[in-house]
């Protein structure tokens, strides 16, 4: 990280656990709220750990602009877990092994930057 996004990042990481204390599940069930703020705990934990060495500005800048936008789906559906991205069924090509390439291409493209990290974390693992 850069010393430019430092300050920024540190602030952003001490929302994120302040939402985590005072997040309330929308359900009102004292368990959902519980698991909600050990998701969004761990999950904070998890991105800013696996991405703290990062040195390129636009990645940083892109980081912080997908943690910003994760926090104001979550405040304003209540909802801490990810949204899922629709794609139309007449965008992709028909199991067609030949346009393989051209489907990745246009799933890149439609990710919402709040799924980046999924994105990234489904490749690592897969």
């Amino acid at each position: 990280m850069t010393s430019s996004h430092r300050g920024q990042v540190l602030s952003l990481y001490k929302q994120i656990l302040r939402i985590s204390k005072l997040w309330k599940s929308n359900t009102g069930q004292h368990e959902d709220t519980k698991v909600e703020r050990y998701y969004i705990k761990h999950e904070c934990q998890r991105l800013f750990r696996r991405n703290k060495s990062e040195t390129s500005n636009e990645k940083v800048h892109e980081y912080i602009k997908e943690a910003e936008t994760r926090i104001a789906l979550a405040q304003h559906y209540g909802i801490p877990y990810p949204r899922l991205m629709n794609v139309p069924h007449n965008v992709l090509s028909p199991n067609k092994a030949s346009q393989f390439k051209r489907d990745q291409r246009i799933l890149q493209q439609a990710t919402p930057i709040y799924l980046k990290s999924y994105e990234n974390n489904r490749k690592s693992s897969g």
